[in-house]
């Protein structure tokens, strides 16, 4: 899902505050799309079978009608095409079932309706949650843009990481992820992202994207870490610079050095595994799932570099495995467990 750009009024003293009389939840400005969109409805996917990698269809006008919705929300101008060729996308993600984990496979079997690769998407990637008759949420479908999976992992991780930072000439930032940087493990932590939300919405672990206001405060996973979607406690206390992290921003205001390492710091002390993860509480639960099956399924690392005036230093290493982790990764725990024979 992509962060969303709504956000709610806070009230300043000598930095952002919020007590809970002065809270209020924002409007969801997706509950409609995702409740009554016909893209999403599982009558109008094709029939539920096979596994999950030969589960890539072309795009359809319901589909299509379900993108430019999104879109006409979040004020983007994209309109998303269809990917024309396939096949090799299919091979791709074939060979990518097969290397799998078998309880990572039965999830995505057991939840990914549908793949539909385009171009001019809006973002890299963006789930759909699909229904069934009674509105109950049973999975969901992936949009990828094939015009993006164009880059090695470290390349593309890198890459986003740096769009929230204003450009520097003397400091740098690197996020690696496995030494051969290849294309295969960045189109799979994307699609794992987008698996976490998935997951968060069938278990009930968050607020469904149906809701006119999402009160995250009721969810004991976000307990401390999120009210709302876009407002975390920690903005009160030690972190209130947490609203000022902004991806893809035209104009970012954020210094890689000193702020942005003192960012990164304090990332430890909180329960968000990446940065990304620091944008919205959905993006909080769709990180930490990749980066657990990342780091704990696969044996990866995920690890940050600051490089100022030529010399390195890693600044973050696998938080999934620190105490900021821990709920998340207890969770996933028993999620995989539940997949064993």
């Amino acid at each position: 899902m992509r962060t969303n750009p709504y956000i709610i009024s806070l009230v300043p003293f000598l930095f952002w505050v919020c007590t809970p009389n002065s809270f209020s939840l924002p409007e969801n400005p997706y509950a409609n799309w995702a409740k009554n969109n016909i893209g999403l409805q599982s009558k109008s996917l094709p029939q539920f079978q096979g596994s999950w990698n030969t589960r890539v269809y072309p795009l359809d006008s319901k589909r299509l009608d379900t993108l430019t919705n999104i879109n006409a929300i979040d004020e983007i101008a994209d309109i998303p095409k269809p990917t024309k060729d396939l096949s090799p996308w299919k091979k791709e993600l074939g060979q990518m079932n097969q290397s799998m984990p078998k309880e990572l496979r039965r999830l995505l079997d057991s939840y990914v309706y549908g793949i539909f690769f385009v171009t001019d998407l809006g973002s890299t990637g963006l789930t759909g949650i699909v229904r069934d008759e009674q509105g109950k949420p049973i999975g969901g479908i992936l949009f990828l843009d094939s015009g993006l999976l164009i880059q090695g992992c470290n390349d593309w991780a890198t890459k986003k990481e740096s769009t929230a930072f204003l450009p520097s000439m003397e400091h740098s930032i690197q996020v690696h992820l496995d030494e051969s940087n290849s294309k295969e493990i960045a189109l799979r932590f994307i699609i794992l992202h987008e698996l976490g939300h998935i997951l968060s919405i069938v278990n009930k672990q968050i607020p469904d994207f149906s809701e006119a206001q999402r009160d995250f405060r009721k969810f004991p996973l976000f307990d401390g870490i999120w009210w709302s979607e876009t407002y975390s406690p920690y903005e009160a206390t030690f972190f209130p610079e947490r609203n000022k992290i902004k991806f893809y921003q035209s104009s970012p205001t954020l210094s890689l050095f000193p702020e942005g390492k003192l960012i990164y710091k304090k990332l430890t002390n909180t329960g968000f595994v990446s940065l990304y993860a620091a944008t919205n509480a959905d993006d909080t639960y769709a990180e930490a799932f990749a980066q657990y099956v990342h780091v704990f399924l696969y044996n990866k690392e995920y690890k940050v570099i600051l490089t100022s005036n030529g010399i390195s230093e890693t600044i973050l290493l696998d938080p999934i495995r620190k105490e900021g982790g821990r709920r998340f990764r207890e969770t996933f725990q028993n999620i995989f467990a539940n997949q064993s024979p």
